[in-house]
């Protein structure tokens, strides 16, 4: 495998390393179509060489297709040609491909000088694949093993972002603030005073909603007390009404019997208005006769 090395050494692995994800060309082979036939020496080389030039035009499909033609024989498996392959799948988006070919890396090259940068690009996928606490955890043992690495604050960095995404913003923010402060001319420190911005206004935002809550509480509460005042007073105003009503109508049938009785009172008084009128007149035509006889008897007398 001395030609591969040297191929490896041609097309600059350091330059793929940190390089930011392109678009995949189409496929010139299908990757999970591998002739599981072992590769003699001279087409492990060639094969290799091949692998190398599609990765170096960032044809990620191809690339990965002949690396893992190449590994189907386990002598032809080297650290470079898996690291390759892990970075072209990673590229390609086969992220749970490029995990397994991350813990078969760990496994088997873990001496290895490029296993520092496997491990860092296993918890970079597991956050890209959403698995954030296997992220945290791998990324945290990177920056455990590595305190000096060159990948050190990115490691920081997306240990951050997987805490943000599972909201704990706490942890998150301490994060994007060292970074922040003890890398200002990392290319992630710009990222981390977004995050610190956002988080910033997160806090802003949920201080504000939580004064509109409880402004909108004490609203209910004090709608509900007055509702419930004013429920008891149309209850009481309607008891005091209804007894209102009841004392007028006792009121008013009293007045009617009173009225009744008055009205009897004065029929009674009329009937003995009209007797004793009547008994008047009676004495009053007797006295009357008695005066006309007296008179009559006294004019006799004279006459004599």
């Amino acid at each position: 495998m001395s030609v591969c090395k040297k191929s490896l050494i041609a097309v600059t692995i350091s330059a793929f390393v940190f390089a930011v994800p392109c678009v995949a060309q189409s496929a010139s082979f299908d990757s999970d179509s591998v002739n599981v036939n072992v590769l003699s020496s001279r087409e492990a080389s060639s094969t290799y060489a091949d692998a190398l030039k599609a990765y170096s035009r960032r044809d990620w499909k191809t690339s990965i297709f002949l690396f893992k033609k190449l590994h189907t024989n386990q002598a032809d498996i080297t650290p470079e040609s898996l690291y390759m392959q892990i970075m072209a799948q990673t590229y390609d988006g086969q992220y749970k491909q490029a995990v397994n070919d991350c813990d078969l890396f760990l496994k088997e090259f873990s001496n290895n000088q490029y296993a520092q940068l496997v491990m860092y690009q296993k918890g970079k996928i597991l956050y890209q694949i959403e698995d954030y606490e296997k992220s945290i955890l791998t990324l945290s043992d990177f920056c455990h093993s590595n305190p000096k690495h060159k990948l050190y604050s990115s490691a920081l960095f997306w240990i951050a972002e997987s805490f943000y995404a599972t909201y704990n913003f706490d942890s998150a923010k301490s994060l994007y603030e060292r970074i922040v402060v003890e890398f200002p001319d990392d290319s992630k420190a710009r990222d981390a005073q977004f995050r610190l911005d956002v988080i910033a206004q997160r806090s802003r935002e949920e201080k504000l909603l939580y004064l509109l809550k409880q402004t909108g509480e004490d609203y209910l509460s004090s709608k509900e007390s007055y509702e419930k005042t004013l429920k008891q007073y149309q209850i009481e105003n309607s008891v005091g009404v209804n007894s209102q009503l009841r004392e007028l109508r006792q009121q008013n049938e009293n007045l009617d019997n009173e009225l009744a009785n008055e009205k009897k009172r004065t029929a009674e008084l009329e009937s003995q208005v009209r007797g004793y009128e009547a008994d008047l007149e009676k004495t009053v035509r007797e006295l009357k006769q008695q005066a006309d006889e007296a008179l009559e008897l006294l004019n006799r007398q004279e006459g004599m």
